[in-house]
């Protein structure tokens, strides 16, 4: 199910690769981030040690690849309406992080979120309790999973 409304209509696509049965599966997670938006955003992650400190750019249609260990757990979100400095001081109209291009901490208020745990097996979600400013899906690749209890 997609989201559209006369305001909103862009996506920031997390695809998660977890890849069953490779080596790969028990040492590290593949993300591939993707601005599905028309305008540039800003995606932040904490922690982000392994994801360019936590702050890049991406322009419409724009992706990048990073990779976590298993045992990474932390929160990806967008950023939206930012002006950074040379220095990477500046600030966001949405999902602001400590006015800093790489974050430290959570954005500000609000801000849609994918959170992930890694572990064996991979959590993940999308959440809505810091907010709304983007809509966001999560595609688990090569994955398997199911409902709770069945369900």
């Amino acid at each position: 199910m997609a989201f559209h409304n006369n305001v909103l209509s862009p996506i920031l696509l997390v695809l998660f690769l977890i890849s069953s049965g490779a080596k790969m599966c028990e040492s590290a997670r593949a993300f591939t981030i993707i601005n599905d938006c028309k305008e540039t955003i800003w995606p932040a992650v904490t922690p982000g040690e392994n994801f360019n400190g936590g702050g890049f750019t991406l322009k419409p249609k724009q992706s990048i690849v990073f990779t976590a260990p298993v045992s990474w757990s932390g929160r990806i979100w967008g950023r939206t309406g930012c002006n950074f400095d040379k220095n990477g001081n500046g600030s966001c109209q949405t999902g602001d992080s400590g006015n800093s291009f790489k974050c430290a901490a959570s954005g500000k208020t609000p801000a849609s979120l994918a959170e992930f745990t890694l572990e064996s097996p991979d959590f993940y979600d999308v959440s809505l309790v810091d907010g709304f400013n983007l809509p966001v899906v999560v595609t688990p690749i090569n994955g398997k999973g199911g409902l709770p209890c069945g369900i």
